[in-house]
């Protein structure tokens, strides 16, 4: 039997630089699932970034951790502009395959607009042998709606994703913002497939109020980030982090397979 833990935070850029890589360079996780990584000079919303955070990451984490990078979009804020999800997993594991999944594509995204429906959106496949066993990690990133009700781009995007996770052979592991709640039509097929954690956990909020833009969403807040694993897979424990890395909480995964 093996044991993995994995972390799940969307790290909202360089907003929270110093509390992020404090922490994840004084914790142990065996795979880092990231999203909203970004290049320097990325500007997007809330998002107004002064560093390549991957390529800082890199060094931040390199003692342990290599790193895949999956760009979603590009920015026409500067040429650097990226936004992207981000898998950093131990050294020891060996990758057997790398697979980006294109949900949605927009070839350069204006920094200024303000609808987030058209950013492209990608899904980070990586199989890996560890201690002579398969398992792949699938780190993904939603567009956001709005409000949590699944509008048509998000049933789009949703369903390329569940028609791929189709063909991922146990076991697996899932992890995103998906800017849906449990309740959506998109999540419930997911669940389908799946061990939704996030709901078997009874999480009913994971953004960070401290730190989260849209107040009126508070309290009670809401369920958006989620892991899945395949139905092989047993938990052994299973987190919401509250440490001020975002505006999200992370959710950390400890599993045997």
């Amino acid at each position: 039997m093996m044991q993995l833990s994995l972390l799940q935070l969307n790290i909202n850029s360089d907003n929270y630089w110093d509390k992020l890589t404090s922490y994840l360079t004084s914790h142990d996780f065996d795979v880092l699932h990231l999203q909203e990584l970004t290049g320097n000079h990325t500007i997007a919303g809330n998002i107004n970034s002064h560093r390549n955070t991957y390529a800082e990451l890199q060094k931040f984490l390199e003692e342990k951790y290599y790193g895949v990078l999956s760009i979603n979009q590009r920015y026409t804020s500067s040429p650097d502009a990226y936004l992207g999800n981000g898998t950093f997993y131990k050294k020891h594991f060996v990758l057997k395959k790398k697979k980006d999944i294109v949900l949605s594509q927009f070839d350069v995204f204006h920094s200024e607009s303000t609808d987030y429906t058209k950013v492209g959106r990608t899904l980070l496949h990586l199989t890996f042998e560890i201690d002579g066993k398969e398992i792949s990690f699938l780190n993904t990133h939603f567009a956001w709606g709005k409000t949590n009700i699944q509008k048509p781009h998000q049933t789009k995007q949703g369903e390329i994703l569940i028609e791929y996770l189709k063909t991922v052979e146990p076991p697996f592991v899932l992890s995103g913002d998906f800017n849906l709640t449990p309740d959506q039509p998109l999540i419930k097929k997911i669940s389908s497939l799946t061990r939704n954690l996030t709901k078997e956990n009874n999480v009913s909020n994971t953004l960070d109020p401290k730190n989260h833009r849209v107040k009126n969403l508070f309290p009670p807040g809401l369920a958006v980030d989620y892991i899945f694993t395949s139905l092989d897979i047993t938990i052994k424990n299973f987190a919401v982090i509250d440490e001020n890395l975002s505006d999200h909480f992370g959710l950390e995964a400890n599993i045997t397979v």
